[in-house]
């Protein structure tokens, strides 16, 4: 961390998960850090949970970050660039074009101190309650100029996500909201709507839920209220991505009922084809590219010993997936690997007794 964060003042508003996280995350790295929400118990709670300090009066701070709803950012910024005629204003909204639209008509001197970010992280989990200081480590952080944004307001949000662990990138807003309504906001509209088939469903049909339907609809539980601001500020975008989903899914439906089971397998393959496109360990392409699965006992060491296993193999393990048994004290342990390390892996595996599934 340079110098110049560790001397600054820095004021959080918003006192969610995202906005908690960012104030426990500077905490530890000694940064003096305030906080502001008008909701003062979840102001009370995120003091409490992350160390930072209440907002008293109109102190100095050298960096406002906005951890507001989206449809709030653009007005409160507004006002801290008038309370605070000095300081780097930032914030972490999932949209950034409606907002820098909104904030066209701010004269120079306050748009130069304006700089866009958003980190690319997040839990199910809503609220201060579900803050970690770890919550941006090793995730991206997407910083965003506007036409006259100053290099050292620039370089000061660059070192906020750097200190906390993030890895910064720098996108133009238009690229960043056509990216996110692809990566994010889709995905939470396909999750939500698949996870809404659930609600009618037989118990006995539930009951049979693996790891698939898990993994698919995990963030299905986020905060409705607020996915349905993050949605509605990136609507444009968002709505000609979820038309194309509907009409590949149109498409596959009518391949099923007519038979056509080439085409079926074809689109599944373009699937396979986009899976892989997704970043592997340490942003290069995918590059783990076997699985080892492991039935382990359900009790307290065995996932340790079976990591242990592992290192004494001199195995690195890519990815860990635990798809839980139902009705047996049992767990299936999936463990992405090289093809290279694979067999050396399950024949440790078995020589200390663990049950490996070919």
């Amino acid at each position: 961390m340079t110098t110049i964060l560790q001397d600054s003042k820095i004021l959080v508003i918003g006192a969610g998960l995202i906005g908690t996280s960012i104030a426990l995350g500077l905490k530890t790295h000694g940064v003096a850090v305030f906080l502001d929400d008008h909701d003062l118990d979840a102001l009370e709670t995120a003091c409490t949970k992350s160390g930072a300090e209440k907002l008293i009066g109109n102190m100095k701070v050298d960096l406002v970050i906005v951890a507001t709803p989206p449809s709030a950012v653009a007005s409160v910024i507004r006002q801290v660039a008038k309370s605070y005629p000095d300081a780097v204003i930032t914030d972490v909204a999932s949209v950034k074009g409606s907002i820098f639209a909104d904030l066209a008509d701010e004269p120079v001197d306050v748009l130069r101190r304006i700089v866009g970010g958003h980190p690319m992280a997040g839990r199910e989990v809503s609220g201060s309650a579900g803050a970690k200081a770890n919550l941006f480590v090793d995730r991206p952080w997407v910083v965003i100029r506007n036409s006259v944004t100053d290099e050292s307001a620039f370089e000061l949000v660059n070192e906020l996500a750097l200190t906390l662990g993030a890895m910064p990138i720098q996108r133009s807003s238009d690229e960043h909201d056509k990216a996110v309504a692809l990566i994010s906001h889709t995905p939470q509209v396909v999750a939500s709507v698949l996870a809404s088939q659930l609600i009618g469903a037989p118990d006995s049909h539930v009951e049979m839920a693996g790891q698939g339907i898990r993994d698919t609809i995990r963030i299905a539980a986020s905060d409705s209220r607020l996915w349905s601001e993050i949605l509605a500020s990136n609507s444009v975008e968002v709505v000609t991505r979820v038309n194309a989903v509907a009409d590949a899914l149109h498409d596959i439906a009518q391949a099923l009922s007519l038979g056509e089971t080439d085409k079926v397998a074809s689109i599944l393959a373009q699937g396979n084809l986009g899976q892989r496109r997704l970043p592997g360990k340490h942003g290069v392409g995918t590059q783990a590219d076997a699985t080892v699965l492991v039935r382990l006992a359900d009790k307290p060491g065995e996932l340790a010993r079976l990591f242990a296993v592992a290192a004494k193999a001199e195995v690195n393990l890519e990815d860990v997936r635990i798809d839980h048994s139902l009705g047996r004290m049992t767990g299936l342990v999936e463990l992405t690997v090289t093809k290279a390390s694979a067999t050396a892996l399950e024949s440790a595996l078995q020589a200390e007794g663990f049950s490996v599934i070919a």
